[in-house]
């Protein structure tokens, strides 16, 4: 068996009790590691890790490459892998250019990595090792979820339905474990995150309210935790107590706002339309939007009330049946959701997350949900009765690839629904009812 890669200093195995927190009680339910049991499909996976992002090397990694005895990829190294620009540290000390057909130039005609071929997995990059797993450090110990960006792990996370219950080995030596991040902590909470983030689980497993109430619920969690003084942990769990404890007392009229399916659409079409015009969006996203755009987008030749009239067509007839059916996929897609961008207060040290309130970070949720699940009621609405789980799938997939390793195309939501006034719980309420 190989050594497991790990720092015996930072991590506990995710098996042990969560630690306590001075009087608070953490209410850490169960640690995600079901990134452990993914497993590359290589060659045959209809996509590749590598097509259209820089990689970044870390220190170790990226030494070791510029030392390669063998000539090819001695070759590769000295024109693809270079130094950092600006103020490099040890996690991103490098990158891997692309070369011009945006391929990674150790990926090879069999669409496999050459040095991992050659010299192993570990020689991998602390990126290319850990890929689509995503891992960080939680109250001491390891969490393992994953990026739904790959085919494989968009699978394994919304085809099965207790996924993310399910648990493996981080520690298998399977991949590194050398290089990860914990939770920002830019509020001086982060020993009441575990007892925030179980009661959000709760909420998004809670199926006595349809999803759209369940994330305007935790809408409303996040801008009441925003208020909160600096550090006042008591305060903060005393906000998650009490929180939990009126959810019974919650009523339905509360959340009784018009839904405003043109502002639902205008939001997934104009997000939509700046990432394809970006030179680095692949084409698997451009013909989910092309799909999308074909079965309900606005043409030159109908107006705003035709495509709300086929949306809502998709949407009933199709995409509803699906979900009710399956009603586990899209909670599972929130719930690693919530466990790989450590919501909502973030992940630290990582150059993919802007900092946000926690409120913002609430409504970026509402944002991609809302974007996403749009997309899939265009896809449903173009195939019809052939529309199933594969094709959800590949569009969620598709969608995660487009805009999870593209912040700025989130900064540009936030703008939308503030410039909208749509940053309440009235106005997310457009972006969500049908």
């Amino acid at each position: 068996m190989k050594k497991p890669l790990r720092n015996p200093m930072l991590f506990e195995r995710s098996d042990t009790t969560a630690s306590q927190n001075g009087p608070l009680e953490t209410d850490a339910g169960q640690r995600p590691t079901f990134a452990a049991r993914f497993r590359c499909v290589g060659s045959e996976c209809e996509d590749t890790c590598c097509g259209d992002w820089d990689i970044p090397l870390d220190k170790i990694t990226y030494l070791k490459y510029r030392k390669f005895p063998d000539e090819e990829l001695r070759t590769l190294v000295s024109h693809f892998v270079i130094p950092r620009e600006g103020m490099p540290h040890d996690n991103w000390y490098g990158s891997i250019r692309r070369k011009q057909d945006g391929a990674c130039p150790f990926f090879g005609a069999d669409l496999l990595c050459a040095i991992q071929k050659q010299y192993g997995p570990e020689l991998l990059s602390s990126t290319c090792s850990i890929y689509p797993r995503s891992l960080a450090v939680v109250d001491g110990v390891l969490e393992g979820s994953l990026s739904l960006s790959c085919p494989e792990a968009a699978r394994q996370v919304l085809l099965d339905e207790d996924s993310t219950e399910q648990m493996g080995d981080l520690f298998s030596g399977q991949f590194r474990t050398d290089n990860v991040f914990g939770v920002r902590d830019n509020k001086g909470l982060g020993a009441v995150y575990l007892q925030v983030r179980g009661l959000i689980v709760e909420l998004i497993r809670d199926r006595t309210r349809p999803v759209w109430q369940r994330l305007l619920l935790i809408v409303d969690l996040c801008v009441r935790l925003d208020s909160v003084t600096d550090r006042d942990l008591i305060a903060a769990s005393d906000l998650v107590t009490l929180f939990r404890n009126s959810l019974g007392q919650r009523s339905d009229s509360e959340f009784d706002h018009t839904p405003d399916i043109a502002c639902r659409l205008e939001l997934a079409i104009f997000l939509s339309t700046q990432r394809c015009q970006d030179p680095d969006c692949g084409t698997r996203f451009k013909d989910v939007f092309w799909d999308f755009i074909e079965a309900i987008g606005s043409t030159t030749s109908s107006g705003a009330h035709e495509d709300v009239y086929r949306f809502r067509n998709a949407n009933q007839n199709h995409l509803e049946p699906l979900l009710s059916e399956a009603p586990f996929m899209l909670e599972n897609f929130l719930l690693n959701y919530i466990y790989q961008h450590l919501f909502p207060f973030g992940r630290a040290g990582s150059n993919r997350f802007f900092s946000h309130t926690m409120s913002d970070e609430a409504i970026l949720l509402v944002v991609r949900y809302s974007w996403m699940t749009t997309l899939l009621a265009g896809a449903a609405g173009l195939h019809g009765s052939s529309f199933g789980k594969s094709r959800l799938v590949s569009t969620v997939q598709s969608f995660t690839r487009a805009v999870e390793h593209t912040p700025y195309i989130l900064e540009e939501a936030l703008v939308f629904v503030r410039s909208r006034g749509l940053d309440t719980l009235s106005g997310l309420t457009k972006l969500l009812r049908s």
